[in-house]
């Protein structure tokens, strides 16, 4: 069973799409902030310590470029990163597997899918 309150960090430079996933997530309880770029995921991950990462693949610069930075590093969120491609992008979708993602998801998000794939992984820590 997922825990009632759970920290999720979403990476998503597309407001429209990060505010459905925020409001979704809050709507269950779980604590929820915002990054838009990189350079605010970074901050974000040792001062919020989230227990997931919704990463858009192509955040600002390159989010499977962040994903491979930190997918070792002691600020990797417990429960995973779930990465958010774009419908087609095949090769973007092969390397966050390649990488190790919990879960890969194409955009438009179906958020019935997200909240299952996220609380599927919240059992695990």
């Amino acid at each position: 069973m997922p825990p009632a309150h759970a920290r999720i960090l979403i990476a998503e430079d597309e407001a429209a799409v990060a505010q459905q996933v925020i409001n979704r997530f809050t709507v269950l309880g779980h604590e929820v902030r915002w990054a838009k770029a990189v350079r605010e995921v970074r901050a974000e991950l040792p001062a919020f310590e989230p227990d997931v990462l919704i990463l858009d693949a192509t955040l600002d610069t390159d989010g499977l470029e962040l994903f491979q930075a930190i997918r070792f590093a002691p600020e990797h969120p417990r429960a995973g990163v779930v990465i958010l491609t774009a419908a087609g992008d095949v090769g973007a979708r092969e390397r966050a597997q390649q990488l190790g993602a919990a879960a890969v998801m194409m955009k438009p998000v179906r958020h019935d899918e997200l909240v299952e794939i996220v609380e599927d992984l919240l059992t695990y820590i």
